[in-house]
């Protein structure tokens, strides 16, 4: 069972009890059978209610689907509470109240703002026939990025003396609601990546798969010895090298600088933290329709590592959801990294060939490789950035 009951003070039935008690003393006094009658009614009541609200909400169940709903701003959709009830007491005007975060309003139910959070408290009721299931719908609109699912999960059932017997749900609701970070659009992308098969795949870092050979040649001295085909050299008598087909990194690494810096220099939480989330959004899908791969790396804390990332699954549709999905779970209350550690560890992993970085320009661009292209999310323009010595310093 996922629910914890929450039985009221008793101060009904120790009443009645007593009651009962007094009427059968009085009874024994007078001599009169009517009073030991009343007191047997009395006791059944007593019986009765206890039953009922020891039974009451036992053997109710909550189940959900494990299933995630992605939405865009304006969308809508609906959450479903599938109350199976096995027991052999119906549960009337049952009052169900649970918290959902604000990127979610409900289109029925009129939510009340929870004070020090950013959730809605809803509230509906309903019956629960026994030995029977009924699923209540809870239609809703996304309004803003972020993720929400049902919490705070709270049943009320009336008991037999007229008081509220709660069941909070322990469990985890299964169904959650992803609301991804509208578009923004960034002028000169459609161009970026119109130029990228003309012209930036020759600056690109050339790799060979030595599972890919393309050609057998003969073997020079200035060739890798691991190189050599030996089933080839053996057939022809003289050694021959292979000749390994080339491949092209392609990966397009997104940099997200979602801090601001005072004159200070005290980091702070940019001001313009939603329009870099959405200038990145447009930027995933334009990658993702082009046919590149892309990386994206937000200087936001991580458990376990130095900051928040995604890494390119090499299918478009797999990198657009992941990278949308890391978008839209940001909070900049889970603190920042510093920008220059996110280079670092961009330096240390690889060296990207195509990088775009959205947001403030740090004053040390230390561990930049390739070429580096810059989003002002206010301008909204996408412009290359010249690394020079001055830049590049550590």
């Amino acid at each position: 069972m996922l629910w914890r009951r929450e039985m009221p003070e008793d101060r009904f039935s120790d009443l009645l009890s007593f009651l009962a008690i007094i009427v059968f003393l009085l009874g024994l006094w007078v001599g009169i059978r009517a009073f030991f009658i009343l007191a047997g009614v009395i006791a059944a009541i007593i019986l009765v209610q206890r039953y009922y609200d020891k039974c009451l909400g036992r053997h109710l169940d909550l189940q959900s689907e494990r299933k995630t709903i992605r939405l865009f701003p304006g969308e809508r959709a609906v959450i479903n509470f599938r109350f199976e009830n096995k027991g052999n007491l119906s549960l009337p005007n049952a009052n169900l109240k649970f918290q959902v975060k604000d990127a979610l309003a409900a289109d029925s139910l009129r939510g009340k703002p929870i004070v020090g959070s950013d959730a809605q408290l809803y509230e509906t009721s309903f019956h629960i026939p026994k030995k029977q299931a009924l699923e209540v719908s809870f239609p809703f609109i996304a309004v803003k990025r972020g993720i929400a699912a049902p919490s705070s999960i709270m049943l009320y059932l009336p008991l037999f003396r007229m008081q509220l017997l709660q069941l909070t749900y322990l469990g985890r609701y299964q169904t959650s609601v992803i609301v991804y970070p509208t578009q923004e659009l960034v002028h000169g992308v459609e161009k970026f990546f119109s130029q990228q098969a003309g012209h930036v795949l020759a600056d690109l870092a050339l790799t060979e798969d030595p599972l890919q050979i393309k050609s057998i040649r003969d073997y020079l001295p200035t060739d890798d010895f691991r190189r050599i085909h030996w089933k080839a050299s053996v057939r022809k008598n003289m050694l021959q090298t292979k000749v390994l087909e080339r491949t092209y990194d392609m990966t397009i690494t997104l940099i997200l600088n979602i801090s601001t810096t005072s004159r200070l220099g005290n980091a702070y939480v940019s001001p313009e933290l939603e329009r870099i989330l959405s200038c990145a959004a447009f930027i995933i899908y334009q990658a993702a329709e082009n046919g590149y791969p892309i990386d994206m790396h937000i200087n936001l804390r991580a458990k376990g590592q130095t900051h928040i990332y995604t890494e390119s699954a090499g299918q478009a549709e797999t990198d657009v959801k992941n990278a949308l999905d890391l978008l839209a779970s940001v909070h900049a209350e889970d603190g920042m990294t510093e920008i220059t550690s996110v280079l670092h560890h961009l330096k240390m992993r690889r060296n990207q060939t195509v990088s775009i970085l959205i947001g403030e320009l740090p004053t040390s661009l230390h561990g930049m490789n390739g070429r580096l292209y810059h989003v002002d999310p206010i301008k909204a323009v996408l412009e290359e950035v010249t690394l020079n010595r001055e830049w590049v310093r550590a």
